[in-house]
């Protein structure tokens, strides 16, 4: 299944990357650039690595601008993943979520709307459990 990885350049969504690497093929990254940093859906630190990235792991990014307002932010959010779908052909998304069911349910519901699958493989995991294999792998 080709997926594309919902990407901030964080461990989460390098993780989450990682891990989708393992099973399935990653199309592309898509990393949001919010110009609001208190985001309430989207990592904004050192967000503009994520190109340097991209290159260093030789999958192709596709970075789109949203100014950050809530609720405003998933209609970007919806159309960077569109355009995803249709430059890419991903067949999902993969995202580094965890805990957060506002980012999570968000997220879901766009695909469903798009007629994607949503993965995130690191839904609700034990936070210690975590770091050990973040250690390990």
């Amino acid at each position: 299944m080709k997926f594309g990885v919902l990407f901030s350049g964080g461990k989460d969504s390098v993780f989450a990357c990682h891990l989708a690497m393992q099973k399935d093929e990653v199309a592309c990254l898509i990393t949001i650039l919010s110009e609001n940093p208190d985001s309430y859906m989207f990592h904004t630190p050192n967000i503009r690595c994520t190109d340097m990235q991209a290159r260093a792991m030789e999958i192709p990014i596709l970075s789109w601008t949203t100014k950050g307002r809530k609720e405003e932010e998933l209609q970007d959010l919806a159309a960077a993943i569109s355009a995803a779908r249709d430059r890419y052909g991903i067949e999902g998304i993969v995202t580094g979520a965890i805990e957060s069911v506002y980012q999570a349910a968000r997220v879901q519901r766009i695909c469903r709307e798009l007629g994607l699958w949503c993965c995130s493989p690191l839904w609700q995991i034990n936070q210690i459990d975590y770091l050990r294999l973040l250690l390990k792998e």
